[in-house]
């Protein structure tokens, strides 16, 4: 792609020099005999092209643009793969998330009390699965992102050629795919075990067959909002351990901190009220009312963009060393 935008710039170019040379020719300041009669000819057959040049050569320009953005993608996930903290975290949780169920199990099984089901155990503690997310993110932001600052590689990477916005952008997804497979451990796995054991029953009477796909669904988007801040933090600290201790600080605090200035400060409740902090809690709701599907969507992609923009702010003005 890169020679044929060369070759539209080549004849644009030729272009324009035939068309000031037919221009001198016509006014008399040329003499016929100084022209090209071989540049003509080109000239003529490329007087069409113009027009159109400019055109494709942003087209071009543009889709050179996706494929380096692609490239950069691929190599996220291509360390997000090769990464041991990520695949240490997802056996950590899986574990977890197999043991947890087994304690409800076995205490029910000597009390004599019914059993979960898969779909009651489901909606019961998926809202439990935000504590995974917290710290999912808080300790994938200190070893994918941090590490590459300790390490060099994201001075290398900066002086690649690629613009920083760029360089983020790729980062800030490769980290919250991460970020969204650590999220989806815990209900999986827990609801596939306590289905194994003891069936998979009915969802709550006031849910839909869509309840499942919803509250997964959610889950990735919500855990995608958790990872941008997560990556603002990463950028503006750069030390994996800072990183992981005060976004794990942040994200257990900032719902009591909220909520308590909100009890006397009416902004801050509605702040609160408005944010993914608070929303993430309506994720596991039987039935979400059709009026608050929209906050339910904005909020968190509102945040996406504002951490995005923030954490390219700081990575651009940041000094790596």
């Amino acid at each position: 792609m890169e020679h044929v935008a060369s070759r539209f710039d080549a004849a644009t170019t030729d272009f324009e020099v035939m068309q000031d040379g037919a221009i001198k020719l016509y006014n008399g300041i040329e003499h016929p005999s100084k022209i090209s009669s071989a540049l003509l000819r080109r000239a003529w057959k490329l007087r069409g092209l113009r027009p159109w040049g400019m055109t494709w050569k942003v087209i071009l320009q543009s889709g050179l643009e996706v494929i380096r953005m692609f490239n950069l993608i691929r190599a996220e996930f291509f360390k997000l793969h090769k990464n041991r903290s990520f695949w240490t975290l997802l056996v950590a949780l899986a574990v977890v998330s197999l043991a947890y169920p087994l304690l409800y199990y076995f205490d029910h099984r000597s009390s004599g009390e019914p059993q979960f089901t898969g779909a009651q155990f489901l909606s019961t503690f998926i809202a439990s699965n935000v504590y995974a997310i917290k710290f999912g993110v808080a300790v994938l932001a200190g070893f994918f992102i941090c590490n590459e600052y300790a390490a060099g590689i994201m001075k290398t990477i900066a002086s690649s050629g690629n613009t920083r916005g760029r360089l983020f952008a790729a980062k800030l997804i490769g980290f919250a795919v991460g970020s969204m497979v650590v999220s989806l451990v815990f209900p999986i796995v827990s609801t596939v075990e306590v289905t194994l054991l003891s069936g998979f029953g009915h969802l709550p009477a006031e849910s839909s067959e869509f309840f499942i796909p919803r509250v997964l669904g959610l889950t990735l988007l919500y855990t995608a909002a958790y990872a941008a801040i997560g990556a603002m933090f990463a950028v503006i600290l750069t030390d994996s351990g800072k990183t992981i201790g005060v976004s794990i600080i942040f994200f257990l605090m900032i719902d009591i901190v909220l909520a308590g200035i909100g009890s006397k400060v009416e902004f801050f409740r509605k702040l609160y009220d408005d944010s993914i902090f608070k929303l993430v809690g309506d994720i596991s709701k039987p039935s979400i009312d059709s009026g608050d599907w929209p906050e339910l969507l904005l909020v968190p992609l509102l945040t996406i963009a504002l951490c995005a923009m923030l954490g390219i702010f700081v990575f651009r003005r940041k000094d790596i060393k």
